[in-house]
C-alpha cells in the first residue's frame, strides 16, 4: 500500500469517527432534569392595575360589544365616581339623565353601585323610576343586575364571560385615589 492509501483510509477513518461520536453524542439522553411544575393551591391568578382613563376604554370596548340592539341608550364614565348617562323613554318622548355611583369591590370580587344623584331633565324622578325603566327594557349585560328598590347597581364580575374562558375579579376599586386592582383568574382546567 501506498502512503496515499494509507492517509485515505485514516482520514476517512476520523471522518467516520467525528461524525459516529457527534452522532452519539446528539441522540443519547441529557442528564438535565427538567424542573417539576409546583403544584399551586387555589386558582391561578393575574393581578392587573388599571387607571381611569384605561378603565373608560374597558367600559366603552364591553358596551358597545353588549349592548348591540338594547333599546335603552346609555353611557359610562368613570371619573371620581361611576357617572352613567343616557335617556329614558317617557310619553313617547326621550328624557335625558344623568345618574352618579359610588362603587364598591365586594370579597367576593364583584362591583357594587350604589346610586349617589340623579338628574333627569328639570323633573324630579325617584331614581328607583330610572333603574326600574333600564332594568325593564333589557339595555344590560346579564352579567350586569340592576336592583332599582336598593338603588344599585350589582355587576357581577364572576358572571361576565370572556372568550378565553378567564374570569375577572375586582380587588380594589378606590377611585379618588385612582386605584383600581383585579386579578385574571386562569380556567380551572388550564391552570393545572
Amino acid at each position: 500500500m501506498t502512503k496515499w492509501k494509507v492517509a485515505f483510509f485514516l482520514l476517512l477513518f476520523a471522518v467516520i469517527a467525528a461524525v459516529g461520536t457527534l452522532l452519539a453524542l446528539l441522540f443519547l439522553p441529557s442528564d438535565v432534569e427538567k424542573p417539576a411544575m409546583r403544584e399551586i393551591e387555589g386558582e391561578t391568578a393575574f393581578h392587573v392595575t388599571s387607571s381611569k382613563a384605561e378603565l373608560n376604554k374597558l367600559v366603552s370596548y364591553y358596551l358597545e360589544k353588549e349592548s348591540g340592539s338594547a333599546p335603552f341608550d346609555y353611557d359610562v364614565y368613570i371619573g371620581n365616581e361611576v357617572e352613567l348617562y343616557g335617556s329614558i323613554p317617557v310619553f313617547s318622548t326621550d328624557i335625558d339623565y344623568h345618574m352618579t355611583f359610588e362603587p364598591e369591590a365586594l370579597q367576593n370580587g364583584n362591583i357594587v353601585l350604589r346610586q349617589e344623584g340623579l338628574r333627569v331633565g328639570l323633573l324630579e324622578v325617584p331614581a328607583s323610576y330610572v333603574l326600574k325603566t333600564a332594568e325593564n327594557t333589557g339595555a344590560f349585560p346579564d352579567w350586569v343586575r340592576v336592583v332599582p328598590n336598593e338603588e344599585l347597581i350589582y355587576v357581577s364580575l364572576a358572571d361576565m364571560e370572556l372568550d378565553n374562558g378567564m374570569r375577572v375579579k375586582a380587588e380594589s376599586f378606590n377611585l379618588e385615589k385612582d386605584d383600581i386592582q383585579f386579578a385574571v383568574l386562569l380556567p380551572e382546567k388550564e391552570a393545572q
